[in-house]
């Protein structure tokens, strides 16, 4: 099928994706989602075992149910939704279905960088606020409001009065997620098989040529050793440098990686 792109086909593909990871994860990411409260019952529940009463749950004692879930459905959504595409029956399948390339492509990056993180949030909004409601005692406020004031409170000591990084810390965790999920989902329908230990490797060694690329050019441009004298720094030269770097790194990474999705697709054959 040619890589044309028509808005009503789009659409069909696009529900019955999905469709599908409702089917094929629905359940486990309602698990996943709700973190929370498994991360406030197990240890209350030791604590009534062992000391007769029940503890007190601090801020830093529920934030890892947002982080743990977030890691958990990065790695795990895309090697369950996608990684059935290299099997030569549910791949083969997946080549029939009416839409092109371009489509099904499309259609991945929206359910894993919007569907899937929406709905995952929501879901620990809900649970947090939930346990929260139920158990204020013990469980305290949320966790999310704790998240919200710490990673607002580190934002903010990069602002001056010289200026801020452009992108928010909202986004930048949301770039993040797409960053995580993206990459597993290109090792998903990369790998055959033990898709998340080659996934990790792929990373590694990706990781290890970009640091040895570095190295090389700078030496090559004699850039090796050199000493800086950030005097000679604005306050608003250093901000505006650090936006150019961020915005450029997120420009190449999502460029290659969506491009590398794309190619890859394309080219699946069974």
């Amino acid at each position: 099928m040619s890589n044309t792109f028509e808005i009503k086909r789009f659409g069909n593909y696009l529900l019955h994706d999905i469709r599908t990871a409702v089917a094929d994860s629905g359940l486990a990411l309602v698990i996943i989602g709700a973190m929370p409260i498994f991360q406030f019952l197990i240890p209350e529940v030791f604590s009534l075992v062992f000391s007769g009463h029940a503890m007190d749950m601090g801020t830093w004692g529920k934030i890892p149910a947002y982080i743990s879930a977030i890691l958990i459905a990065g790695i795990f959504f895309p090697v369950r939704h996608y990684g059935g595409l290299t099997d030569k029956q549910q791949g083969s399948n997946w080549l029939m279905l009416p839409a092109s390339t371009l489509e099904k492509w499309f259609s991945m990056l929206l359910v894993t960088c919007v569907v899937v993180p929406f709905v995952l949030l929501a879901e620990l909004l809900l649970t947090d606020g939930l346990m929260s409601l139920l158990f204020g005692g013990t469980y305290g406020a949320t966790a999310i409001s704790g998240i919200i004031d710490t990673v607002s409170k580190f934002w903010g000591e990069l602002r001056t009065d010289a200026g801020r990084l452009f992108i928010s810390w909202p986004v930048a965790m949301w770039l993040s997620w797409c960053e995580g999920v993206l990459f597993f989902a290109f090792g998903a329908i990369l790998f055959k098989k033990t898709k998340v230990v080659k996934t990790f490797l792929l990373a590694f060694a990706i990781g290890m040529v970009i640091s040895l690329v570095t190295i090389i050019v700078m030496k090559a441009i004699g850039m090796d050793g050199i000493k800086i004298d950030t005097s000679e720094f604005t306050e608003a030269g250093i901000i505006r440098t650090m936006n150019w770097i961020v915005f450029a790194i997120y420009f190449v990474w999502f460029a290659a990686q969506d491009l590398a999705l794309y190619l890859r697709m394309k080219t699946l054959k069974h």
